[in-house]
């Protein structure tokens, strides 16, 4: 596989870059990297096509070859556990995105998609995938896999139940892809730089938290195959979301889920 390697010049130095005309999936290439003994403590794959790109719940992250952001950050040693990691991911791809599109209704809705909301509708405009490498027990490194949807859509995702918006979109220009790597490649590191620094988990846990979307406010959630009528209340240090059941919407014979749960627990029922 032909790779073009380059630098990215960020606001915290040099990055390596590793640019693939198409690629499976740029955070399985990541991950094969790291087995190598001379991978960079951060690295940047971008692939201008990706056909195997990966989602949530192992959903397929669809993007238009050479029209939308593909790109996996490798970062060796994390300063933090992987939740709140997790946290600083999201809130640092929000940043970059949110500097780059300006004066928009974006948020995140738990765990890490970047939604876009116009008209009370919400659209998805980025979606995070992040995967973690372990060593004997030891936190090794973390890959942020990131897709951003950028220029004008002719399909749409069906997998997804959230309907797709795009940088196009929004600005109603095309822009390259390759313009939002070094915002949002910033905006992580200072997201991730932020951890290390007295109080910076819970400022991390708390900014997180006033970012969400759809926060104290009643919707439809799916719990083990069931539906329910509940109100996150916000997500913890430790990856949890704190729910409230105030009127359940099933057939009234089940007990309303407990009150802490992963998100791997709930699904959103739009």
């Amino acid at each position: 596989m032909n790779a073009n390697i380059s630098e990215i010049v960020t606001e915290r130095g040099l990055v390596i870059r590793i640019g693939l005309v198409s690629v499976d999936s740029t955070n399985d290439y990541a991950m094969n990297l790291l087995r190598s003994e001379n991978t960079s403590d951060q690295t940047v794959i971008v692939a201008e096509n990706q056909h195997n790109g990966k989602g949530q719940r192992g959903k397929k992250w669809q993007s238009s070859p050479g029209k939308d952001l593909c790109m996996s950050w490798i970062l060796k040693s994390p300063p933090h556990h992987p939740a709140v990691f997790n946290m600083a991911g999201a809130l640092g791809v929000l940043d970059g995105l949110r500097e780059v599109l300006g004066n928009t209704d974006i948020s995140i809705k738990w765990p890490n998609d970047i939604i876009i909301t116009q008209n009370s509708i919400p659209k998805k405009i980025s979606g995070l995938l992040i995967e973690n490498n372990w060593r004997g027990g030891i936190w090794a490194a973390s890959i942020v896999g990131i897709g951003v949807n950028v220029g004008e859509k002719t399909e749409t995702n069906s997998e997804f139940k959230l309907p797709a918006i795009s940088v196009f979109d929004v600005l109603m220009k095309n822009i390259p892809p390759t313009s939002l790597e070094l915002p949002i490649l910033n905006a992580l590191q200072n997201r991730i730089d932020n951890l290390i620094k007295p109080g910076g988990v819970k400022r991390t846990v708390s900014e997180f938290n006033s970012e969400l979307y759809g926060i104290n406010s009643e919707r439809n959630y799916t719990v083990n195959n069931k539906q329910y009528s509940g109100i996150l209340l916000k997500v913890e240090e430790d990856g949890r979301g704190v729910f409230s059941w105030p009127n359940s919407i099933n057939d009234g014979k089940s007990p309303n889920p407990k009150t802490h749960l992963l998100s791997s627990e709930v699904v959103w029922s739009w």
